[in-house]
């Protein structure tokens, strides 16, 4: 990519592409109906986009038990099962942070955030997905049967739609619809007996092609239910044989006809056994259909049961109802299977594998109310916030547009295009913007930020060094190069972990990050370096880089080593006592993870957020969410009370604290209180533990990397030193006590990364310093390097402090923990880096002795190719 047209063709191309993943489609779904078990189509507009219920808000659903299909013993059991069961299926759905919460213990909340889809969302829900393998009536049981229940239903007066005793008209209608298949033998002798009869239910039905399949007419299915159900019919059905439709119609003739199907009431295996299901196509037909496996156990049991069967039809069916033609068992299955699905499309093959792998519900759940909410934010809160991120963005622009000159501005314009690339990249995720994701977004565009402040500052040491203008900037992105890829790549690792492990705002974090850390390497090293190239060809004469010369510590030769015992002293005294007050006191966490109470209350005017929130702190609620619910008269609030305080039960207590909030400051009359339940945590114990394995994962990943890349002892300092960043940080949201909420959250992930960050950096510096120099002290290789990073380390981290200090100031009260959060970690992010990653590598050098900065893979050292660290 030397040529200037070719990379400017490239950056066209991606600009272009960019826009193409964010421009909003038509996009349609087929739908199933978990009521009639039919599938219909719905169009939506889909935005590449979204926000999520912490910016814009989404749909809102609450379930219960449909108890129209049999009584549940233990609601409460049965719904905790089914929470779990629904949070995989929306996370596999796609939905970035939803919200599924238990309210009353018998209601389940589900909210998606910016879903435009809501109508399959709700078919993905609510969809019982109980998955069964059974034999069909191969001995044709229900068919013999028939006579005995039509002369019940008889006597019953039980006929129908037909007229009770219209005898002429059930013969015309029989010697209609039982034509037996001249391909069906095994049937023919009991649909001849049956043709004779002409009864209610015998008069209904057809003969199908296979053993215990009957066809019945779409207009005669709800009187078919009707006789099906009924007690005559049900005492007279064969032991041991269960009746269930079939989801295909057939349409012979011009008449839609839906199959029926005896089968044998106890299944070979069911969905619990399955190990693993997928969409796919057959590759002979390109039908869609899901391939399965099953267990070990479950393999097992499903070859000894189709190996007694080969030759009969095996059903499969989902929820109750058989998918498609059951297929004739040709050989033994072990643990592999397929379910045909007609001609049903990809999509729906999906939508049915994510049910599969998520389980069946362990209870039918019915919708019982939906609507759309506003965000839980406040408007007024991404108000504020919005406004404190342009002016902290705007500040970080004229830094180094003032600072860096022509080559700031440069940078300026090479940040623009690593804003679009970010976004198409998370267009292409299909990716749900929220706060923690913002965090994630403010990281990485730090550290784009960072990466080019290293570039510049390389530049000046090439001009200083009497470098052309031309071969410092050559020099520059070469040598600037190293610290870029390792301290991206390590963030990246810490990021994929995360992703990984994590679960909700941990990976909605991960992968803002993932993606803003490639557009960060194409812009900053890529993009800028094309816009110096053309400048240079447009100037080729220029003996210096125009408005170049500012440079903050200049020639710095500061001993920040001989004070390290002072800086293991002040570190000390701020995280020991902070310790000790969470071992004590532990943390404040917020209804996020706590759970509380949701009053949802209508008021007869128009109400802002912002003024219901101010209400409810004067009446001791801090930190509620506050969302519109259909419209401005309407609100759903979560709150949470100290136990304290609570009284009575907690939502009845916090119900009454918004009734006394709502008459002082709306007035009494203007409001009616709708509902008001308890709700369970939106993070479970299961997914704080997974965030905590997570972060755990993302040490050790950094240890391996830079132990591979440097040695282990650069990795083991720099893992030391984040762990003290991060326990630093808690420890003074625990001072400021401070709620521990999704937002404190992402600002504690934000410093980990960007602690990280800053160590690797210096670190790179100290193991070139250990390549050019040869054998000096360690301590002496540390000082030299910390002060050589020092002009990059004070313009990164004051600019980034500077974006927190604009939002801690600027931005709403919810916002606020996060801005004052990012300000402590960026300061003691910087602190750390210097004055205990660098102390700590030389204590570990000390305690077991001298070793090698092996140099990186593929790069020759000077002189012996063994720069030694010598501990001093």
């Amino acid at each position: 990519m030397k040529s200037i047209r070719w990379r400017v063709i490239t950056i066209l191309a991606l600009v272009g592409a960019s826009i193409l993943a964010l421009v909003p489609r038509n996009v349609t779904h087929r739908v199933h109906d978990p009521v009639t078990g039919q599938m219909h189509d719905t169009t939506v507009r889909r935005v590449p986009i979204d926000m999520g219920l912490d910016l814009r808000g989404g749909t809102h659903l609450a379930l219960e038990i449909d108890e129209s299909r049999g009584a549940v013993a233990d609601c409460t059991d049965a719904m905790r099962r089914a929470e779990r069961v629904v949070r995989s299926r929306i996370n596999e759905f796609g939905t970035t942070e939803p919200v599924v919460q238990i309210a009353n213990k018998c209601r389940l909340i589900v909210e998606l955030p910016g879903e435009t889809d809501p109508a399959r969302a709700k078919s993905i829900v609510q969809r019982t997905a109980f998955l069964e393998f059974r034999i069909t009536d191969t001995k044709e049981q229900f068919r013999r049967a028939l006579p005995a229940i039509d002369a019940s239903l008889r006597r019953a007066g039980l006929s129908g739609a037909a007229a009770a005793g219209d005898t002429a008209t059930t013969r015309t209608v029989v010697a209609g619809l039982l034509r037996p298949d001249s391909t069906n033998t095994a049937g023919q002798d009991s649909v001849a007996a049956l043709s004779g009869q002409g009864g209610p239910l015998s008069s209904a039905l057809t003969a199908g092609r296979l053993p215990g399949e009957l066809l019945v007419a779409e207009s005669d299915v709800p009187r078919v239910e009707r006789m099906i159900g009924a007690k005559e019919t049900q005492r007279l059905i064969p032991r041991g044989i269960d009746l269930r439709w079939g989801t295909t119609v057939t349409v012979p003739g011009g008449v839609a006809y839906r199959p029926l199907y005896a089968l044998e009431s106890r299944p070979i295996i069911t969905g619990e056994e399955l190990a693993k299901a997928v969409a796919g196509r057959d590759p002979m037909t390109n039908a869609a259909e899901v391939q399965f496996s099953l267990t070990h156990e479950g393999g097992r049991r499903f070859g000894d049961a189709t190996g007694r069967n080969i030759g009969n039809h095996l059903a499969i069916l989902l929820d109750g109802r058989v998918q498609g033609e059951p297929p004739v068992i040709r050989d033994r299955i072990t643990t592999n299977g397929r379910i045909e699905l007609g001609g049903k499309s990809l999509e729906e093959a999906n939508d049915l594998a994510l049910v599969l792998r998520a389980g069946s519900l362990p209870v039918p759940l019915r919708v019982v109310g939906e609507g759309a909410i506003g965000p839980s934010l406040g408007v007024d809160s991404i108000r504020d916030g919005v406004r404190a991120s342009v002016l902290a963005v705007a500040f970080v622009l004229v830094v180094m547009g003032v600072y860096y000159g022509m080559a700031g501005l440069l940078a300026v314009g090479a940040l623009g295009l690593y804003v679009l690339y970010s976004l198409g990249g998370l267009a292409v995720f299909g990716f749900t913007l929220t706060l923690p994701g913002l965090a994630g977004f403010a990281l990485s565009i730090g550290m784009a930020v960072d990466a080019n402040v290293l570039i510049f500052e390389r530049m000046r040491e090439e001009l200083d060094a009497g470098r052309s203008v031309r071969r410092a900037i050559d020099e520059g992105f070469k040598q600037a190069m190293s610290a870029i890829v390792d301290s991206n790549v390590t963030t990246a690792l810490t990021a994929l972990v995360l992703y990984a492990v994590g679960t909700g705002p941990v990976q909605g974090f991960a992968i803002t990050l993932l993606v803003g850390i490639v557009a960060s390497m194409v812009t900053a090293v890529f993009v800028t370096r094309t816009f110096f190239l053309i400048w240079v060809k447009r100037r080729p004469n220029m003996t210096t880089l125009p408005n170049f010369k500012l440079r903050l510590f200049r020639n710095a030769g500061f001993d920040f080593i001989a004070v390290r015992r002072w800086a293991y002293a002040a570190t000390a005294a701020l995280i020991v006592p902070g310790m000790l007050m969470l071992a004590a006191e532990g943390a404040t966490y917020s209804i996020e993870f706590t759970g509380g109470a949701m009053v949802q209350v209508h008021t007869t005017q128009p109400v802002e957020s912002a003024r219901l929130r101010s209400a409810l702190e004067r009446q001791g609620i801090t930190n509620s969410e506050i969302q519109t619910f259909g419209s401005p008269r309407d609100h759903l609030i979560r709150a949470r009370l100290s136990s304290s305080e609570s009284g009575g039960t907690e939502a009845e207590a916090i119900a009454a604290t918004v009734r006394r909030a709502l008459d002082t400051d709306v007035g009494v009359g203007a409001y009616r209180v709708v509902r008001s339940e308890g709700v369970s945590p939106k993070v479970g114990a299961e997914l704080q533990e997974k965030a905590l394995i997570a972060v755990l994962l993302s040490f050790v990943a950094t240890l391996v990397y830079l132990a591979f890349r440097f040695e282990w002892r650069f990795g083991l300092a720099a893992v030391v030193a984040t762990a003290h960043d991060v326990l630093a940080t808690i420890a003074f949201i625990r001072y400021l006590d401070l709620e521990v909420s999704l937002v404190v959250v992402a600002a504690v992930l934000t410093v980990l990364g960007y602690s990280l960050n800053d160590t690797i950096v210096i670190f790179d510096r100290v193991r070139e310093n250990l390549r050019a120099r040869g054998a000096r002290k360690l301590a002496d290789v540390l000082n030299a390097s910390i002060n050589e990073t020092l002009p990059r380390t004070v313009l990164t981290g004051g600019t980034t402090l500077a974006t927190a200090l604009v939002l801690s100031f600027f931005a709403g009260d919810v916002i606020r923990p996060f801005a004052l959060v990012m300000t402590f970690g960026i300061v003691v992010g910087t602190f750390s880096s210097i004055f205990v990653a660098s102390p700590v590598l030389l204590w570990i050098t000390r305690r077991w002795g001298s070793g090698v900065a092996e140099p990186a893979r593929g790069a020759a050292p000077p002189g012996d190719g063994q720069p030694r660290m010598i501990p001093g």
